[in-house]
């Protein structure tokens, strides 16, 4: 809501100019101070009523949810998708696979309010240390795959604009596969088996170099795992 002052900033309507007559009383400038007070402090409050309002409104949109997914494999969206997620949404996912699993996370479907509305995914509880990474925006993100058993992700959203929101599949990988390390925009990925001993080979489209390896190893880890040679 908007309110136009005049420039006084008093919120007073004023009355059009005239010329007095010198002989004319001249009006009680207390008075006059004193209506140009109130109607500063009308103003003032006004102005703290309509924030009020809005905080009490956040308060009563906010969209809490809260799930925890125990299927070795499965589909997670956001709340809406893909007509949208709500203002204030704040909803966390917490993915748990068997003991000595790990979860790779392959997104189908991205897009968040740049910069103000955040999917934070942490490999493992959800804690500062375990940060993985902050998505927002509209490009397509990467596969992700957990070190350990357990996956959280949390979604903020703030109180006006959003996006389709998001879509991913989700899967339990046993302790002897990568993952899927993800397809290149504009390139081509060769090999569809990510298991340890195994490789997969990139190339680009027409026109497009590539920065990074060109043939991916699965390699066994010291704690028993398998990871790709970045």
């Amino acid at each position: 809501m908007c309110s136009a002052l005049n420039s006084d900033g008093t919120g007073l309507v004023r009355t059009e100019y005239r010329c007095r007559h010198s002989g004319a009383r001249r009006p009680d400038g207390v008075r006059i101070f004193a209506l140009m007070k109130v109607g500063s402090q009308a103003h003032y409050w006004s102005r703290v009523l309509f924030l009020y309002m809005g905080l009490l409104a956040a308060t009563v949109k906010a969209q809490n949810c809260s799930y925890t997914l125990n299927s070795p494999n499965g589909t997670m969206e956001s709340p809406g998708y893909p007509y949208g997620y709500p203002n204030y949404a704040n909803c966390t996912w917490v993915l748990v696979a068997p003991e000595h699993n790990r979860i790779q996370l392959v997104f189908q479907g991205f897009a968040l309010e740049e910069d103000f509305d955040i999917l934070s995914v942490y490999d493992g509880p959800p804690s500062p240390g375990n940060l993985r990474t902050r998505l927002t925006g509209f490009q397509l993100p990467s596969p992700i795959v957990s070190t350990g058993s357990r996956l959280t992700l949390w979604l903020l959203s703030d109180y006006a604009v959003s996006g389709q929101g998001f879509k991913a599949v989700y899967e339990a990988l046993p302790s002897y596969t990568c993952g899927n390390p993800g397809q290149l925009l504009n390139g081509f990925q060769q090999g569809s088996t990510f298991n340890i001993g195994e490789k997969i080979r990139y190339s680009c489209g027409q026109g497009y170099v590539l920065e990074g390896h060109t043939v991916l190893s699965c390699l066994a880890t010291s704690a028993g795992t398998a990871a790709w040679d970045f």
